[in-house]
């Protein structure tokens, strides 16, 4: 595998050659680091259809591929082939010494540089104790690099760069607030990076606040989830209707939300139930196996519904799920039902 550094030095230099196949999870870097590789070898877009060959598919060409090789740039000292979205984990013999020849060609036309996309599952180099076959024969021959998903540190960072270029302030918590809010998406993040960013603009400041990502900031179903459960323990009607629309907006099954209240109260009575027989935040954590601030979130909301009422709503819940399956009261009806009787 080659590292990140190893590669951005390369850029930086201009020696490129070889063949590179930028694989992994993360298709905005697969997309970002190819446009960088791109650029550097072949910046005239006027001349991309001599410089710039692409084909596209699983099962990659390679004598297409080694005969685009073969013919030299036009007004350039390189040029680069691409095949995109190549199906190299699925290679069987022939494939792989089809690949061998290419990698024999590309080093005979040393003007001409190779770039593979393989993303998700679509290369397989194994371990460090079982390689894969393609490792063993391709590891040290050609150039490449793996893009995991990114941890919510890097992300953090990653964001924060981005809003540094567009020229506006954000804090730590206003860019864990927006990964929480739109998820894990570099795609999606950075078209949020620059919508916020207007707004920051548009009103006269040179700051993105969480305030701006709660209004504006597109949210996935899993955060309007989180923020109904929320105003579950809460009680708060108010909130509880906001998710509810965000969640009709993005049409999530309303079965799936039933479910998640009729989970959620059933934890809540347990632990009316567990707190009113003498047990402390500690043996509740460790009975129900929850996490501590989650404990205390249920012990407040449980203290504030009471025994009595968390039992009724339980009761409730599963006479109302009942009655969806079999043509009752369903649908967001039902719920938003329950939010005006209840919370």
């Amino acid at each position: 595998m080659t590292e990140l550094s190893d590669f951005k030095a390369r850029l930086k230099s201009g020696e490129l050659s070889g063949i590179y196949v930028f694989s992994g999870e993360e298709d905005y870097l697969i997309r970002y680091y190819l446009s960088e590789l791109r650029r550097a070898i072949s910046p005239d877009e006027s001349l991309a259809v001599f410089n710039n060959p692409v084909f596209d598919g699983d099962k990659p060409d390679f004598g297409a591929i080694a005969e685009a090789c073969k013919s030299p740039p036009m007004m350039s000292d390189k040029k680069l082939v691409e095949w995109r979205h190549a199906d190299l984990a699925s290679l069987k013999e022939e494939g792989l010494s089809e690949l061998e020849a290419l990698v024999e060609v590309v080093e005979e036309h040393p003007y001409s540089v190779v770039a593979f996309t393989a993303e998700g599952e679509k290369l397989d180099m194994g371990n460090q104790k079982k390689p894969s076959a393609f490792a063993k024969r391709f590891d040290k021959r050609m150039s490449i690099l793996k893009f995991d998903k990114s941890t919510d540190s890097q992300l953090y960072s990653w964001l924060k760069k981005h809003f540094d270029a567009e020229g506006v302030l954000v804090t730590v918590d206003t860019v864990k607030s927006l990964v929480f809010r739109s998820g894990h998406s570099m795609d999606t993040l950075v078209s949020e990076v620059k919508k916020l960013s207007a707004l920051a603009k548009a009103r006269g400041r040179s700051e993105v606040t969480v305030r701006d990502v709660e209004e504006v900031a597109s949210s996935t179903p899993e955060c309007d989830t989180y923020a109904f459960s929320n105003a579950i323990t809460e009680r708060n009607k108010q909130k509880a209707y906001a998710a509810l629309n965000e969640m009709r907006i993005r049409r999530v099954d309303p079965l799936s939300i039933m479910g998640m209240m009729s989970r959620t109260f059933n934890d809540l009575l347990y632990v009316s139930c567990l707190y009113d027989e003498g047990c402390g935040a500690k043996d509740i954590e460790k009975i129900m196996k929850l996490h501590s601030y989650k404990t205390g979130l249920y012990i407040s909301a449980a203290k504030r519904y009471g025994r009595g009422a968390l039992r009724e709503i339980s009761e409730r819940l599963a006479g109302a799920d009942a009655a969806a399956k079999y043509g009752g009261i369903g649908g967001y009806a039902a719920i938003e039902l329950f939010v005006a009787q209840y919370l």
